[in-house]
């Protein structure tokens, strides 16, 4: 049939493509069953690959790992660089299941439209929000459906004409279709086009014309065309993405330099080089500040016209290549702001945490920065990469400042510190009670005596319930 014929002839894409509703198929014996028929007959065919499983989702992300780990146990000799795994959703989270190691040597498939986001109309844009889909896992990607508008139609009440997609944008659509096919370029990923031929379809790439044996296909838009022939890289050299540390802006274009040195100052705005999934993640792909660099990190100016990373989302990270001077524990100042409760951010050094989780406390304003201090455990000497991760939305952050040295310095002399809410009593040297408070850690202990002003001294800390001791040396 067309499937032998088509495997005659090169690659071959097998898929189950089932219908739209929120369980998934309507029974997983007959679903399975397909499968085996397709696997016994096309399985050991070096030019069949098989997609698990389309848009899949009516599923939870461990719903679906537990789904594709299941086909992979079902069916062990089919080559793993032949199996191809939906990401998340509407194929559009790569990491949520490339990430784990049960698919590792598994291709991975992503898809991007415009209705998914139309409020995206820079070609910048449109690469920023693939690359948020597919994160660090570009060598192992196919983007299985992309497509945009090629004949005249109407979306949202708006009519679009044809559009010279060689112009440029004047739309999401333009920006849309000169975006995408780049990055493809960029990551020399293949890709389909959806859809080739469709009647009634102005997504379609192609119509017939003519009548029974004289039926061909043309060409809808040959600009259109072009682009999508822009992101076939068969013969295309592409260099690997590099993290580099971020030198600044020469004449409109970011440049790399040397790494930031700790101990230091580190600006939030100056991460690394290398893109979103490489040097930074940002859950949207557009810079909602619009200030400094391009790219999808949200930067703008604070009321003295500082440049912050602000918009800060939970799961969004920014690294940062450094050299250290001298190994041991440092001394982080960090010049922030919120205006809720419970933002928070946490430093790591490759993937392994040098902080604990770094409360802000809550302003009057996002205006209203304040500089918190923290100590960090051991690092040690030379270059290495530092992640400064968002464990709490929306705090800004203006810098970080390493030193050797801290003003505050907390000795637990119990060794039973609590790490819940605890009321302490703090007592000067002479057992005069200073202050009583409710505090969750070192860090929030340490902020509370700079904003109340307490004067330079050594003091004692107490919990209310008499079990922990704390001797503090404190520098106003």
């Amino acid at each position: 049939g067309v499937i032998d014929v088509g495997l005659e002839k090169g690659r071959v894409l097998l898929a189950y493509w089932g219908p739209a509703q929120s369980s998934g198929p309507k029974n997983m014996n007959d679903w399975w069953a397909m499968w085996d028929k397709v696997i016994q007959k096309y399985g050991e065919n070096p030019n069949a690959y098989f997609e698990i499983f389309n848009e899949p989702h009516m599923y939870t992300k461990d719903e679906l790992r537990d789904l594709y780990a299941s086909w992979l146990e079902r069916y062990p000799n089919v080559p793993r660089d032949h199996i191809i795994l939906n990401g998340s959703g509407m194929a559009q989270n790569v990491p949520d299941i490339a990430s784990d190691s049960r698919f590792d040597g598994c291709l991975f498939a992503v898809h991007e439209y415009t209705f998914w986001n139309m409020g995206i109309t820079t070609e910048e844009g449109w690469k920023n929000a693939l690359k948020a889909k597919v994160g660090p896992y570009a060598d192992r990607t196919i983007c299985t459906e992309w497509g945009g508008a090629m004949s005249p139609g109407t979306k949202d009440g708006v009519y679009y004409d044809y559009m010279d997609y060689n112009q440029l944008p004047t739309n999401y659509f333009m920006a849309y279709i000169r975006g995408i096919p780049e990055q493809l370029r960029e990551w020399k990923m293949g890709s389909f086009y959806w859809p080739g031929l469709r009647d009634g379809d102005w997504y379609s790439m192609t119509k017939r014309v003519g009548e029974g044996a004289n039926i061909k296909l043309e060409i809808v838009n040959q600009s259109g065309f072009e682009r999508m022939k822009r992101s076939w890289t068969d013969t295309v050299e592409v260099k690997p993405v590099k993290q580099e540390p971020f030198g600044g802006i020469k004449d409109g274009v970011e440049i790399a330099g040397d790494p930031a040195f700790i101990p230091g100052k580190i600006e939030a705005e100056d991460y690394d080089l290398g893109g979103e999934g490489v040097a930074y993640h940002d859950n949207d792909p557009e810079n909602q500040g619009g200030e400094y660099r391009h790219g999808g990190v949200d930067i703008t100016t604070d009321n003295e016209g500082n440049y912050v990373v602000g918009w800060t989302e939970e799961g969004e990270w920014l690294k940062y290549t450094i050299n250290v001077q001298e190994s041991g524990d440092y001394y982080v100042q960090a010049r922030v702001s919120s205006g809720l409760e419970n933002s928070s951010f946490q430093l790591s050094i490759e993937d392994k945490a040098i902080s604990e989780k770094i409360v802000i406390p809550k302003g009057s304003s996002w205006d209203n920065y304040q500089i918190i201090d923290f100590n960090t455990s051991p690092i040690n000497e030379g270059q290495q990469v530092l992640t400064l991760k968002i464990t709490g939305s929306f705090v800004n952050i203006d810098w970080l400042k390493f030193s050797t040295e801290s003003s505050t310095t907390i000795f637990d002399i119990t060794n039973s510190f609590s790490t819940t809410s605890q009321k302490y009593i703090l007592f000067n040297y002479q057992g005069k009670r200073v202050a009583e408070f409710t505090m969750n850690n070192h860090s929030e202990i340490k902020v509370y005596l700079k904003q109340n002003n307490i004067k330079s001294g050594v003091f004692i800390l107490r919990d209310k319930t008499g079990k922990s001791t704390q001797v503090i040396k404190h520098y106003q």
